[in-house]
């Protein structure tokens, strides 16, 4: 019997639930599953970030309530497959479900990302680290574990590029803009403390290295400062690069690449916000659209 067939026995038998509520969260899991057969990775096989990157980029095509229900059946799944040993680590212990409302955030707009990139920092250690870490996660597009682990000799300042060690110890060398490294440079040379080549380049105030939590609370704060007035996490800033690279026209192996998925798929998920953006240009611009009729 296959993982899923105990699931769905475990759901109905041990947790009492109904068998629709049993399918409906077996075929959320299924279609996990089947998301991942191209890069023939098993669904024991997939990690924290694998799980992020699927669910983050869906945050646009589903409601609140359908993504609230999927991250219940993956987190439903991991955790039987804990209690049966047939996994070691649960990957989906990070996973949180959004407050009900009929949509999610999704990707920031350009103006949104405009208030952030273009908000009046703070000149000192605090507020230059901040701005250089907003300007790092949209430029390049880096997850926030990544973001978090980059040491100094992993930027190359003359060739501006960044070199990231990913999921799997992965590596990728991405392009940075101009920008962004003058901000990380600002920080660095205000920063107090250790400025060895293999110090982590965002540190706390007390001179240890920022933690994923600590970048949130970055965002949380900046993002209210600014007037944006709604949750603003890392992942979508790295939403909003990857949504903003393809409305420019960007080749989608390409931006694969930038983002670090294993599978193409996953990047594909986030094609239907640009498919919007060449709607609203298309009607606005075709002589047949309702805008344009009698001018």
């Amino acid at each position: 019997m296959n993982s899923l067939a105990l699931f769905r026995d475990y759901l109905i038998h041990e947790k009492r639930y109904s068998k629709n509520t049993a399918l409906a969260y077996c075929k959320d899991v299924e279609l996990l599953g089947k998301h991942f057969t191209q890069s023939d990775m098993e669904l024991t096989d997939l990690d924290k970030d694998d799980l992020k990157d699927y669910l983050g980029a869906l945050y646009s095509e589903v409601t609140a309530t359908s993504l609230h229900r999927k991250i219940a059946a993956i987190r439903h799944f991991y955790l039987f497959l804990k209690k049966r040993e047939i996994i070691e680590e649960n990957p989906s212990l990070t996973l949180t479900c959004p407050k009900n409302a009929s949509t999610l955030p999704g990707a920031l707009t350009k103006e949104e990302m405009l208030q952030l990139i273009e908000f009046p920092f703070k000149s000192d250690e605090k507020g230059l680290r901040d701005r250089a870490i907003i300007e790092l996660l949209y430029s390049s597009g880096v997850r926030v574990g990544e973001l978090v682990s980059v040491r100094i000799k992993d930027l190359d300042k003359k060739n501006r590029t960044l070199n990231v060690f990913g999921k799997g110890k992965k590596q990728r060398l991405l392009p940075v803009t101009k920008q962004a490294v003058q901000s990380i440079d600002t920080y660095l040379l205000k920063r107090e403390g250790n400025r060895d080549p293999n110090s982590i380049i965002f540190m706390n105030l007390k001179g240890k290295g920022l933690t994923e939590r600590g970048v949130q609370y970055v965002l949380d704060r900046i993002a209210r400062s600014a007037g944006i007035f709604r949750k603003v996490t890392p992942h979508m800033l790295r939403h909003s690069f990857a949504t903003h690279f393809l409305e420019n026209g960007m080749n989608l192996r390409y931006l694969q690449h930038l983002l670090g998925h294993s599978n193409l798929s996953t990047t594909e998920l986030y094609t239907h916000l640009s498919i919007d953006h060449l709607k609203n240009i298309y009607n606005k611009a075709h002589p047949g659209s309702k805008n344009n009729r009698g001018k």
